[in-house]
């Protein structure tokens, strides 16, 4: 554990636990307005105030993953928050510089979108800044639109959570798809899943994965980007998943193999039920397993 003393506040910063975490995470955003964008690519270059980008290395943390980008006046203020592994001890007043404001906070003091910390570890606090930069973001730069799939996931953390994305991108490698994607994805109980059913298709009974696809398509057809793309985000919104964990945990005592890779299995059979497949598709979905080496009983 880190030790942070700054003008009143106290912290223990977990370094290898926030590291963790960041490596995992992607730095494509959600929202694709001039802004965003351009403080990712800008961020790369490292071209924040030094004082802020020392205290970001410090905490193992790539500037250009800021969980919340928000331009506050237009004329080169932005708010900016980064979460950190850890316990925030003590809170300071915000310390004053000549490019703005920073300070520490609690995690549920700061205005963030819910999929930047579902699955961030507990406890974490965040460094919430107000930066003065001396670049304005209102005009949009040659910035490419994102390439990687965007994957929020509700319900898990850590490396469950790095597992599910791993195993969705995979799925959807092996199925053609070469453009970027939305796939929202839920992880809860029996419970939860019964009223998803119950809710969304009639059905008062639990199951294992059930899967909301935004486009009604054939196996082995995909939808044309140029057609179904937001233009706000870059994204083409496949649909929706919820996967049952306590289905995958009795899934996985039953068949001998881990929860982890059970889980793996309703991940690869949820994109193809977006992706147009019957729910009888399992010669296919042991194809794809196969594809990425989770066709075993261990992951």
């Amino acid at each position: 554990m880190m030790d942070i003393r700054i003008s009143g506040f106290r912290a223990e910063a977990d370094e290898e636990a926030t590291r963790a975490w960041y490596r995992h995470e992607g730095d494509e955003w959600y929202c694709m307005c001039g802004h965003c964008r351009n403080f990712v690519a800008l961020a790369k270059k490292r071209q924040l105030p030094a004082e802020l980008l020392n205290l970001l290395d410090g905490l193992c943390i790539p500037p250009e993953k800021a969980t919340y980008v928000c331009e506050m006046d237009g004329a080169g203020l932005y708010e900016l928050t980064w979460n950190v592994s850890g316990c925030l001890l003590e809170e300071g007043e915000a310390v004053h510089t000549d490019w703005g404001s920073f300070a520490l906070e609690p995690r549920g003091k700061c205005y963030q979108p819910s999929d930047a910390y579902e699955d961030f570890p507990d406890p974490c606090f965040v460094l919430h800044a107000f930066v003065r930069l001396p670049w304005i973001l209102d005009e949009p730069m040659d910035t490419p639109r994102p390439t990687d799939h965007y994957i929020p996931v509700q319900g898990a953390k850590g490396e469950t959570c790095a597992l599910l994305r791993q195993v969705i991108r995979a799925a959807l490698a092996a199925e053609g798809v070469d453009f970027a994607c939305e796939v929202d994805m839920k992880i809860t109980d029996d419970a939860g899943m019964r009223e998803s059913n119950r809710d969304r298709r009639g059905v008062d009974a639990p199951t294992d994965v059930l899967s909301f696809p935004s486009f009604a398509l054939a196996p082995g057809v995909l939808p044309d980007p140029s057609e179904t793309m937001n233009p706000g985000t870059g994204y083409v919104p496949l649909g929706e998943m919820v996967l049952s964990r306590e289905r995958a945990k009795d899934q996985a005592e039953k068949h001998g193999s881990s929860e982890q890779r059970e889980l793996a299995r309703l991940a690869v059979r949820g994109v193809l039920y977006l992706l147009g497949y019957p729910a009888q598709m399992r010669d296919r979905e042991e194809a794809v397993l196969e594809m990425l080496d989770l066709s075993g009983n261990e992951l």
